[in-house]
């Protein structure tokens, strides 16, 4: 099994309608969540967030713009890195052009949803985090993955409160 290398980015890529390209991850951690991944040996971060949107979407990324992040405790399928358990975050919001042509390894259920319909999928992560929902319950119906409730919370996308967002947090670690 490979080690964590404690560095991730994630892409934010909305249409002109201003509906987020998602999908529900076909690999630990479960939820959903647009476009993201290790930095690994990729180089930059930038050069990271262009090849995971290439590899998970099908997509050419031809706008990058940092718009957050910093570290987070949240867990990945890798053992952990030099660092422990988390990464550090670097999020974009970006601009693609291309035919989505989704990875069948590490997506299922790719879409456009509206901010109304993020907040929904907020709500199920809430449920999930405040013990209303079971880890099963969640694979098999996804909420937003938890670390992402935060930074679509700092987009002002989300919607949620200080303490669900620390419980969101604790079920991201664990």
């Amino acid at each position: 099994m490979k080690f964590c290398d404690n560095t991730s980015v994630g892409i934010v890529i909305t249409n002109d309608a201003g509906a987020y390209l998602m999908f529900d991850r076909a690999t630990f951690p479960p939820g959903t969540a647009p476009a993201a991944g290790h930095i690994d040996d990729h180089g930059t971060a930038e050069e990271a967030a262009r090849a995971e949107v290439e590899e998970e979407l099908g997509l050419t990324v031809t706008v990058l713009t940092h718009v957050t992040g910093w570290w987070r405790n949240n867990q990945c399928r890798r053992l952990p890195g030099a660092r422990g358990i988390g990464h550090e975050w670097t999020i974009f919001q970006a601009s693609v052009t291309g035919i989505l042509a989704p990875s069948v390894r590490e997506t299922r259920n790719v879409r456009w949803l509206s901010a109304g319909e993020l907040q929904a999928l907020a709500e199920r992560t809430v449920a999930y985090a405040t013990g209303r929902l079971t880890a099963a319950e969640f694979v098999a119906a996804p909420g937003i993955e938890p670390v992402w409730v935060q930074w679509f919370a700092n987009l002002g996308v989300l919607d949620v409160t200080p303490d669900d967002l620390r419980l969101i947090d604790q079920k991201a670690q664990a």
